[in-house]
């Protein structure tokens, strides 16, 4: 069971950034859910430092690591997270894609105030595995 505890979450520094997150198993990508501390410490501090705007792409390793420059991968999708609404929130992705993937980059555009960092607790993704056989 995943801990969603005040400041178990990865922080990365200011209001964007982005990482690449490789997959347990190939699925072709339908959705992805983005969780946020809840409970007690559900408040204003942690709720401005909870991502807002983010993209999904796909990203293709089969050459290396892309520059920062290059094409950032076949876009699914840009959403926002109304973390107040609610701190567990799934989106449907808007591309669908023929074949299976392996990674997928998540893009944080801003975060709701906080100047110093972001924190990302938890990102799902959902899709449909390799049928066996």
């Amino acid at each position: 069971q995943p801990e969603n505890h005040p400041g178990n979450c990865w922080p990365f520094p200011g209001n964007q950034g982005h990482v690449f997150i490789k997959l347990s198993v190939p699925v072709i990508p339908r959705a992805v859910t983005m969780d946020h501390v809840s409970g007690p410490a559900f408040h204003g501090e942690s709720i401005s430092r909870a991502p807002k705007d983010f993209a999904v792409y796909v990203s293709d390793f089969s050459r290396g690591f892309k520059e920062e420059h290059e094409e950032q991968g076949t876009f699914l999708g840009q959403f926002t997270f109304l973390v107040a609404l609610n701190p567990s929130q799934t989106f449907q992705l808007k591309n669908e894609l023929p074949g299976f993937v392996n990674y997928i980059r998540l893009q944080v555009l801003s975060n709701w105030g906080h100047l110093d960092y972001t924190c990302l607790y938890r990102f799902r993704v959902h899709g449909d595995p390799p049928k066996d056989g």
